[in-house]
């Protein structure tokens, strides 16, 4: 790992940039005085004995007096590695008291917002959890282009799962060999009911996901890459209506003619 990546990876734990530069730097030296350091660490003198100084108070830096100039010396690493442990155990120790604050409002809706494919990713694992019955909005062909190499793991987890899906998507030769391409060949048949409808009529743009409590809209648009996940009893409940009126009203057509 480069000295850049590890200075990018120590402010992930709660030193500032320079402060991870003038760590390393003292590590790589085994200790030194200020001025060797700060060349090292490549900072101005000054400001390096202001981060020696936050650096010790950090207790991961010891300065030991050696005549009339400070010797600064670094603590083993094994020692950033536990302050890291003890605040992941205290933070242990606080979940309980901040889960029951958060019960104290049991109906507020939640709203969390993703970016870019990972983001939309994450959406889509969420769903994994579901324990009731999935029903969507999607459009099969745009979701196959946005992601080509996710939807085989996502299929396997999910029918994993066994939880049931309806979803609803414009009809096209990629869409309709969705199963074909992604599902194994005895893949439970109840597991899964795709309606499709005309694509000029409805082409939908985006894939929408109703479950439990909780409502998953994400963009198909490959130059959006957003998602919403929505956490609301009555909104979730409404849009499961919505759908179950829009699959009925479908069906029925199609039955009728």
């Amino acid at each position: 790992m480069t000295n850049q990546n590890l200075t990018n990876n120590l402010q992930q734990f709660g030193l500032s940039k320079d402060e991870a530069k003038v760590f390393i730097a003292t590590l790589e030296l085994g200790g030194g005085y200020a001025s060797t350091i700060a060349k090292k660490a490549r900072v101005a003198r000054v400001n390096c004995y202001h981060l020696l100084e936050k650096l010790t108070k950090k207790s991961l830096i010891v300065p030991v007096q050696r005549g009339k100039v400070q010797f600064f010396m670094p603590e083993p690493p094994q020692v950033f590695l536990n302050q890291q442990e003890q605040r992941f155990n205290r933070a242990k120790e606080l979940l309980p008291e901040l889960l029951s604050i958060t019960n104290t409002h049991p109906f507020k809706p939640k709203i969390r917002a993703f970016e870019g494919l990972d983001g939309i990713k994450e959406i889509f694992n969420q769903t994994l959890k579901a324990e009731s019955e999935i029903l969507g909005y999607t459009n099969l062909e745009k979701l196959q282009k946005l992601l080509p190499d996710y939807l085989p793991e996502y299929v396997k987890k999910s029918l994993e799962n066994k939880v049931k899906k309806r979803l609803i998507s414009p009809k096209t030769d990629a869409a309709t060999t969705h199963t074909k391409k992604y599902y194994p060949k005895n893949y439970p048949r109840e597991l899964l009911e795709i309606f499709f409808v005309k694509p000029k009529q409805f082409p939908f743009e985006n894939h929408i996901s109703i479950y439990d409590n909780s409502v998953a809209i994400i963009s198909l648009n490959p130059e959006e890459q957003i998602g919403v996940l929505i956490e609301s009893t009555s909104h979730a409940k409404t849009q499961r209506t919505i759908f179950n009126l829009a699959w009925l009203g479908a069906t029925s057509f199609v039955a009728q003619n």
